[in-house]
């Protein structure tokens, strides 16, 4: 019986993995591709990177999703950092609807997101553009960093934090020289994680993208209106390698920050 269920869930992990990354690998593998059509191979070229990297919409583009990935992380892990901080200090009534207040973002579908923040925004009459990009991405990023920095400082032994107020020390030493410090390494996993959704949104950035602020997401979705070509696939394929890449450093650092 056990030997049968294991290999039914070997046969299952197997599936869903073929399933989940075949599709990846083709627009990885027809990046390479020669021909400008995607329908067929017919040989082994670099021609649609360099291309790529010459096209300089492409390079602004890039320049923007960083940038506002940078901001939206920083701006997320403080916020985030705050709130968490704070919960532990409040009643558990209180937590209960500070929880509740960060993790609705989450609930709501982007769309319905996207249109409020427009309505809201232009109510303001704030320009759409990098800051706009910045606030609403920090909304969907900062309860993230909120869960993971929670979930840290529940684990802290309070036999600490008792101690160190028995010797004098103030709620902001306590922050400051222990809280902080342990917290730390989840604030940089959420982080990453915040840059890395950040660089990935598509739906929000097309509400909140300025006409000088389109971000790369954005544009891929704009230049698949005509067409895939060897083109989109290469630029997919280095979105690919960078989420990995922060996603990976990112499972990482939590890993070692749990030892």
């Amino acid at each position: 019986m056990n030997k049968t269920s294991n290999r039914f869930r070997t046969f299952y992990l197997s599936l869903f993995f073929v399933i989940l990354y075949i599709p990846v690998l083709g627009v990885v593998l027809y990046s390479f591709n020669k021909s400008p059509s995607t329908a067929s191979w017919t040989g082994f070229t670099l021609d649609w990177y360099r291309d790529l990297f010459n096209d300089k919409v492409i390079i602004e583009s890039f320049k923007i999703s960083i940038k506002v990935a940078l901001l939206t992380s920083i701006l997320s892990a403080i916020l985030g950092t705050t709130t968490a901080i704070i919960s532990t200090y409040v009643t558990s009534k209180m937590e209960n609807v500070i929880r509740g207040v960060m993790i609705l973002p989450l609930l709501v579908p982007e769309v319905a997101l996207g249109v409020s923040l427009l309505l809201f925004f232009s109510t303001l009459n704030l320009p759409f553009g990098i800051l706009t990009l910045v606030l609403s991405h920090s909304l969907f990023c900062m309860p993230y960093v909120y869960l993971m920095v929670l979930l840290r400082l529940k684990e802290i032994d309070i036999s600490i934090i008792e101690s160190a107020k028995d010797l004098g020390a103030t709620r902001w030493q306590v922050i400051k020289t222990i809280l902080l410090p342990l917290v730390t390494p989840s604030i940089i996993t959420s982080s990453l994680l915040a840059l890395a959704m950040s660089l990935d949104d598509v739906v929000i950035s097309t509400y909140m993208s300025g006409p000088t602020s389109t971000t790369l997401p954005v544009h891929i979705f704009s230049m698949m209106r005509v067409g895939v070509t060897p083109k989109i696939n290469a630029l997919s394929t280095l979105i690919l390698v960078g989420t990995f890449f922060i996603v990976g450093l990112s499972q990482l650092l939590n890993k070692k920050s749990n030892q």
